[in-house]
């Protein structure tokens, strides 16, 4: 199928699941209960590398399956916030599996800490829709008629 990741006015076209992180993704899967048909690659060369405050709110996202972050590499700290909420500073530690939900609500980021200088990787396994089924999901909204339902010819 059609998968494509749209973000921040980028388009994201996967590449092929290579051996490793097919298997990766097949642990992350068995520890989460969620399948995951997308993995974002970020990678921070040092602690001078940062992401800033977002939702990963976009339409092409599943939001019933959670995100799976796994962190490889230095240990960074990512900021949760949500409106009337106290921010929650967590630390990405190598090896660590963070799953997040209610992306709609929370903003996350990965603050710039300038004495960490060891590289780190993340990677995030979501459920992107596909551009078919994000059409079949158009028309649903926009036809009264249930996709599912026959017409009967008289």
């Amino acid at each position: 199928m059609d998968i494509e990741y749209e973000y921040s006015g980028h388009c994201e076209l996967p590449l092929p699941w290579n051996r490793t992180l097919w298997k990766i993704k097949s642990d992350v899967e068995k520890k989460t209960g969620f399948e995951y048909n997308f993995v974002l690659l970020n990678f921070y060369e040092s602690g001078q590398a940062k992401i800033g405050a977002h939702k990963d709110d976009e339409p092409s996202l599943d939001q019933s399956v959670d995100f799976a972050t796994l962190s490889f590499g230095a240990c960074r700290d990512m900021i949760f916030s949500k409106k009337g909420c106290k921010s929650v500073r967590q630390a990405l530690e190598a090896g660590f599996l963070l799953l997040m939900h209610d992306q709609k609500e929370w903003t996350h980021a990965i603050p710039p800490q300038p004495c960490v200088k060891e590289p780190r990787i993340s990677l995030t396994f979501r459920r992107v829709w596909s551009s078919l089924q994000q059409s079949l999901d158009e028309m649903e909204r926009d036809y009264s008629i249930p996709l599912c339902k026959r017409l009967r010819r008289d």
